[in-house]
């Protein structure tokens, strides 16, 4: 199915005005507007009907799939910024749960698409792969579905792995994601040895999570290298996630992350793009709202993004005949449940629940949390 062009500038607009204005009608007069439908009725209809929904690019076509019980029709409108599409000739168009694929679109630019049900509020997803091949492990967070049923918001946060070795075609693309800050979340040595490329537009802020640490994690390398050589790759990820709950630069380091996440779009990265990377998704996708089983899906998916990555650093190791065993280097080079679940273990030893882990440890508030939400849930 080819998708029609995305509307004008002045109905996306129009359309944008109208959805905000919409936000202060009262309660009493969208009733008498909808026949004067009860309250329980119009919070339903306000709402996101959608319990599953993806897209994914496959080839040149992009693949859609969505699930919203009680709908009837779902129309698919395509853009290429976050903001709802509802107007114009829909791209595609399916049953109230269903799957399609739509071809013909723009090759070279990040693509949202809006699905529109025939009752209740639209939703924008996108593919989380940003599809550039010198970050293998740059993605968005967010299009995840929370436990309250609200969606996380895509197009706003990224996850990566390092940015030194970026090509300029991917910069490039990188500059139309219209990124306010590029947070390093990587030790002195590493960001010395490997200096970030940073889009144009984007302003870098270092917050080092090991700082406080002994040196092992992106530090000093002849440590890391010979607990790894021992074999002991999987213990030091797994003091490494419990670190990232103890250590006051850590502490400091994720406390600030959240602080910055009021000015959105923002990217934040370390070395791989999985450990402190991954606790740092880890932690925005739980105070979000997202459930465990979720968060930990997202941790998990590193193993699948660096696994090209991964098989040229095994090649190399091979060639410099180093006596590192691939065996005992592959628990370093990805990502365990088990390191995920040493991070929230200490959580709970530490502050006795999530909760009191933002609170006591990160220094966020009832309110910090809920303005989070408000910004970066729909």
């Amino acid at each position: 199915m080819v998708a029609t062009s995305p509307p004008n500038v002045d109905e996306d607009r129009m359309t944008t005005l109208l959805l905000d204005r919409r936000q202060f009608v009262s309660s009493a007069l969208l009733a008498t507007l909808a026949g004067c439908a009860t309250p329980a009725r119009l919070a339903r209809s306000s709402s996101i009907p959608f319990v599953a929904a993806s897209a994914a690019k496959v080839g040149a076509d992009y693949r859609i799939e969505w699930d919203a019980p009680g709908v009837r029709q779902v129309a698919i409108h395509v853009g290429e910024t976050p903001s709802p599409v509802m107007t114009g000739r829909p791209a595609a168009r399916g049953a109230g749960s269903g799957s399609t694929s739509i071809s013909g679109l723009a090759p070279d630019r990040r693509l949202y698409f809006t699905l529109v049900p025939d009752q209740g509020a639209p939703l924008v997803i996108a593919d989380r792969a940003l599809h550039l091949p010198s970050i293998a492990n740059l993605r968005d967070i967010g299009g995840y579905r929370t436990t309250d049923g609200r969606w996380v918001k895509m197009g706003l946060l990224y996850r990566s792995d390092q940015l030194d070795r970026v090509k300029d075609a991917d910069l490039a693309a990188m500059e139309r994601l219209d990124l306010r800050t590029v947070v390093d979340l990587r030790t002195q040595s590493e960001r010395a040895r490997e200096p970030d490329r940073l889009p144009r537009g984007s302003q870098p802020l270092v917050l080092d999570v090991a700082a406080d640490g002994d040196g092992s994690l992106g530090g000093d390398m002849r440590k890391a290298m010979h607990a790894i050589a021992a074999g002991e790759g999987a213990a030091l990820l797994t003091a490494a996630n419990r670190d990232f709950v103890s250590l006051g630069s850590a502490r400091r380091s994720y406390a600030a992350l959240l602080d910055r996440l009021r000015g959105a779009p923002l990217l934040y990265h370390c070395t791989a793009g999985k450990d402190r990377t991954g606790w740092a998704s880890a932690v925005i996708l739980t105070v979000l709202g997202v459930p465990r089983e979720t968060v930990m899906a997202d941790y998990l998916a590193s193993n699948v993004f660096l696994e090209r990555k991964n098989a040229a650093t095994l090649e190399a190791l091979a060639q410099s005949q180093s006596p590192i065993a691939p065996s005992n280097l592959m628990p370093v080079l990805t990502v365990r449940a088990d390191y995920l679940n040493a991070a929230f273990d200490e959580v709970e030893k530490r502050y006795g629940s999530f909760d009191g882990y933002i609170r006591n440890g990160l220094g966020l508030s009832e309110d910090d949390v809920e303005t989070l939400r408000a910004l970066y849930l729909q």
